[in-house]
């Protein structure tokens, strides 16, 4: 299993396969240029790229990831024969019009991407790829603490790269919750997190308290999001609130360190990166299953790490939070990450501080039958048979429902 730092990206919104995807791939294909005598570029857009690229601004994203090389965005209603739902095809031509590259790129989810016909150069880190071989390793190496697994296979920056993360996390909480504004597409949705806190804050009852922190901090990471500001894949820019919200939380309200809060936050992403090794985060492959159930599962697990509860609690945990999203569709309406994304998010911020409490109150009288890795099975399998039009196409759910 590949590093930590390959989930963990930092990059522009509102998605990380439909933006920051695109944006690393033009990056790509432009070093792979930089010395040929280019005229123009022409970048293809296909399956749910073509789809919902106007509502994600992947055009945008890809004519600012160019700069000053001329390039023309065309959008493929072509959807048979792909090898995956996100698919980006380059041609870069030269002054007589002829082929002088082309390539095709898959955006497959968080940020990451494949070369169509290349294998894949990112080494393998990690000697397992399954929560249960996380398990056996820690077990036949007397390692009780996870995060010590961490420090021994990735480089020695990863606390400070988690950190760094983090931070950039909580600080784009911090200063979307000061904006009143309304946020870009044609929904015009005015952001609300602003005022949420001020109705949070002002809750009498404890448990009224904590549901309005926890939906206003991922009201705000998702209101960044939308905006196309700069976040922090938890595993994607869609799910991005969920992980900022709960960690923020912890943060603010019960005082944890940072240092305790950075090691929970990458146990988290470790336990996460078991869903994109046997299944994806991509919802458009997957559906939001893949995204908010991904999401789901960092956020309980980081909190029972950092609650100090056991590794079986922290699988509970994960699992518990994935489950009972399985089956979810991905149907952005107008195919912006705005309806039903922003509230999902805040949702699911809540739904993972209970799977967190369910591994912590119920785990001790009664073993899971269910294991992280089984659900992860069950996603991909239920992933997979979700019909087309309810993974990331705006052409059936919500989207075929509602009409801004």
């Amino acid at each position: 299993m590949k590093s930590l730092k390959k989930l963990l990206l930092s990059g522009p919104g509102p998605s990380s396969s439909h933006t920051i995807g695109p944006f690393r791939i033009v990056k790509d294909f432009l070093s792979r240029i930089e010395s040929l005598p280019i005229k123009r570029v022409e970048v293809t857009l296909l399956g749910s790229l073509a789809l919902t690229g106007k509502g994600h601004f992947t055009d945008q994203i890809i004519l600012k990831a160019f700069g000053q090389v001329p390039v023309k965005v065309l959008f493929s209603n072509r959807l048979e024969g792909l090898k995956h739902p996100n698919t980006m095809e380059l041609i870069a031509y030269g002054e007589k019009d002829e082929i002088l590259l082309e390539k095709t790129y898959l955006s497959i989810g968080g940020g990451a991407y494949q070369v169509l016909g290349e294998e894949d150069r990112l080494k393998e880190v990690y000697p397992f790829s399954t929560f249960h071989g996380l398990l056996s390793f820690m077990l036949e190496n007397k390692i009780d603490d996870v995060y010590q697994v961490i420090e021994k296979f990735e480089d020695d920056d990863i606390f400070e790269y988690g950190k760094a993360l983090l931070l950039q996390s909580f600080h784009t909480i911090q200063s979307s919750l000061l904006k009143d504004d309304i946020l870009p597409g044609d929904l015009k949705l005015h952001a609300v997190s602003g005022k949420m806190i001020e109705k949070a804050k002002a809750a009498k009852d404890p448990v009224e308290k904590r549901l309005l922190l926890l939906t206003s901090y991922a009201y705000a990471t998702s209101e960044a999001n939308a905006r196309g500001e700069m976040v922090v894949t938890s595993p994607t820019c869609g799910a991005a609130g969920v992980v900022p919200s709960v960690l923020y939380y912890e943060y603010k309200h019960h005082h944890f360190s940072l240092e305790k809060l950075t090691k929970a936050y990458l146990v988290g992403a470790l336990v996460c990166d078991f869903i994109k090794e046997n299944a994806g985060v991509s919802g458009a492959l997957l559906g939001c299953q893949a995204e908010i159930g991904s999401a789901s599962s960092f956020a309980s697990a980081s909190l029972a790490y950092l609650h100090s509860l056991s590794l079986a609690q922290i699988e509970y945990a994960a699992e518990v939070a994935m489950e009972h999203f399985l089956g979810l569709t991905c149907d952005p309406v107008n195919g912006y990450v705005q309806i039903p994304c922003i509230e999902r998010n805040a949702i699911a911020s809540i739904h993972s501080y209970s799977a967190y409490l369910f591994s912590k109150d119920i785990s001790p009288y009664r073993k899971n039958k269910v294991s992280f890795d089984n659900v992860i099975q069950a996603m991909k399998e239920t992933g997979t048979e979700l019909p087309s039009d309810l993974k990331e196409t705006s052409l059936g759910g919500l989207a075929k429902i509602i009409h801004c």
